[in-house]
């Protein structure tokens, strides 16, 4: 008799601002169990149609030939499921026999979401609230903790006793890797920071950073590219507008719901990848950066830094400030033989995050918890 799984995401913030990584997790768990012929089922406030499970996927490089391999149902399953998984990692969402954090969402929300202001922060402090107050009767029926980096398992641990498992999100680097990756004179002087374009990701950053490029008459553009909201029209005028005021037009370009093919492009022909998100708990465009063999910039604060990273600076170059940033983008962009250090040792590390050893990680570790039904 089939057994039933639930992978579940009840996440508001991906209604509101767009699709995330939390959304990508949530499928590639649903097709890890699919693979070992559970019948699974996506329990999600977003993806309630099969239209729309399709669009998300082929969002983050799933096609619709691959997803037609695993069936996977959309709701509430038919029968009491053997294991629920809670991808969305909060309280708000449910009670969960496992729970997945992909940040410290029972901490104040401004301490992972800096860059989050007005009614922004008024929402973040109640979703926090809210999380804060449900813990003790949602979290306590939880069978297992998983955190998506040891940044994230940090926070857990230290201020709520957690200890969690640590499984790195996937990341979908068939197309990347499958192809040699472009050398030092072959790339275009772009700096690619790849984000949601939404308040919490900071994207003012990149005006920062392209004013300081100005300044110091580096020859680079940065170039930032993300899935825009429309909720978020207003952050993407003021950015415009921004750029305008400054003279920037020469320094930064910024491309909105760009097709995954154009993305992949920009990533194999981008002289350098730079993450501007402070506190970033993981950064799955990172890895998709470094499988190009783009060398990475990333906060020295952030999950890109301890775990993506691995702390060496041979594998990515961390940075605390932007004035710091600037220095290091100039001096890559002047020195061949550090870059194609950086692009090798990129490009081999990230194979510890391919999405098919994602699958294997969450079976392994979660298939104890599978009751006997």
């Amino acid at each position: 008799m089939t057994k039933n799984i639930v992978v579940k995401h009840h996440m508001i913030n991906t209604m509101v601002m767009g699709p995330g990584g939390s959304e990508y997790v949530t499928i590639e768990t649903a097709i890890a169990f699919a693979k070992k012929g559970f019948e699974v089922y996506i329990d999600s406030w977003t993806l309630r149609k099969p239209e729309e499970l399709l669009r998300i996927a082929e969002f983050f490089g799933i096609g619709a030939d691959e997803l037609e391999n695993y069936d996977i149902g959309l709701g509430e399953p038919p029968k009491k499921p053997v294991l629920t998984v809670n991808t969305s990692g909060d309280a708000i969402s449910g009670i969960g026999d496992v729970i997945y954090f992909h940040y410290p969402s029972l901490m104040p929300h401004d301490t992972y979401y800096p860059g989050v202001k007005g009614i922004g922060r008024i929402v973040g402090k109640a979703y926090s609230l809210v999380n804060a107050i449900a813990f003790p009767f949602v979290f306590r029926k939880a069978k297992a903790y998983v955190a998506n980096s040891s940044f994230t398992a940090r926070f857990l641990r230290r201020y709520y006793g957690i200890n969690p498992v640590i499984i790195h999100p996937p990341a979908n680097l068939k197309s990347l890797l499958t192809q040699e990756p472009l050398g030092f004179h072959e790339r275009k002087p772009y700096v690619l920071t790849v984000s949601r374009i939404s308040p919490e990701k900071m994207p003012e950053r990149a005006v920062e950073l392209a004013t300081l490029l100005k300044a110091r008459k580096i020859n680079v553009k940065v170039v930032l590219a993300g899935s825009l909201s429309e909720y978020n029209n207003d952050l993407y005028h003021n950015l415009r507008n921004a750029i305008a005021e400054g003279g920037l037009e020469e320094y930064l370009e910024i491309i909105p719901n760009l097709p995954r093919s154009k993305l992949l492009d920009l990533y194999r022909e981008s002289l350098l990848y730079i993450h501007l998100t402070p506190r970033e708990h993981f950064g799955i465009s990172i890895v998709e950066a470094m499988a190009a063999g783009t060398p990475v910039i990333t906060p020295i604060d952030s999950g890109g830094w301890s775990d993506i990273g691995n702390y060496n600076p041979n594998i990515v170059k961390p940075y605390e400030t932007l004035h710091e940033a600037v220095e290091i983008i100039g001096r890559l962009a002047g020195d061949k033989e550090e870059w194609e250090k950086l692009s090798r040792n990129a490009r081999t590390r990230s194979f510890f995050f391919d999405r098919e050893s994602f699958h294997f990680k969450v079976y392994q570790a979660l298939r104890k918890y599978i009751t006997k039904r």
